[in-house]
């Protein structure tokens, strides 16, 4: 259980696509502003939790093959998302798509860090143990509470940066960039 939860905790606190994007969300418009797309990328998590479960115990040797390829589509997921980021400008972000739960559900749904997160999760700590019923549910169930405090986290972090920032917003513009550079590289370690 002890490896299960860090696994859980350190995944899920450190930065990744939706991480970021709800930070400079709520950088942006404040938690209120953001609070649809927060929402959004909240929901979009539990559905991959919920997904992934069914998914992988339906396709278990079909989704261990097909591993590589996610891995490659991920990785230029990120690339593009680094590029989008520091191209952004103050007039870009203000657009409002950081405000809509479905820019932050398909945000999430379709974040190779959260896919990964939970194709680890479930083959490394829930297949051992999907005979004993509750305990999946269990498991997945304080794997999405985690996660949620985690995402939660960096939101308040951005509202509460958000004065601090404001004028340096080319440098973390760059400093997003990396990180998320740094996120796509991170999945073939």
């Amino acid at each position: 259980m002890a490896a299960f939860l860090i696994y859980v905790f350190v995944t899920s606190i450190t930065p990744g696509p939706s991480n970021l994007y709800i930070f400079d969300s709520t950088k942006a418009f404040g938690i209120k502003g953001a609070q649809k797309f927060i929402e959004g990328i909240l929901a979009g998590f539990l559905f991959l939790a919920i997904l992934s479960v069914g998914l992988l115990f339906l396709f278990e040797d079909i989704i261990v093959k097909i591993e590589v390829i996610l891995k490659y589509l991920g990785f230029f997921y990120l690339i593009y998302l680094s590029y989008k980021t520091y191209q952004s400008s103050r007039k870009t972000i203000t657009n409002h798509t950081y405000q809509s739960f479905k820019a932050g559900f398909l945000l999430q749904i379709l974040n190779m860090k959260s896919l990964l997160f939970f194709t680890t999760l479930v083959g490394a700590f829930i297949l051992p143990i999907a005979n004993k019923g509750e305990t999946v549910y269990l498991y997945m169930i304080m794997a999405v509470l985690i996660g949620w405090l985690c995402l939660l986290a960096w939101s308040l972090l951005g509202n509460f940066l958000q004065k601090y920032i404001e004028h340096y917003d080319r440098p973390f513009k760059i400093l997003m960039s990396l990180l998320l550079l740094y996120s796509a590289i991170s999945i073939f370690l």
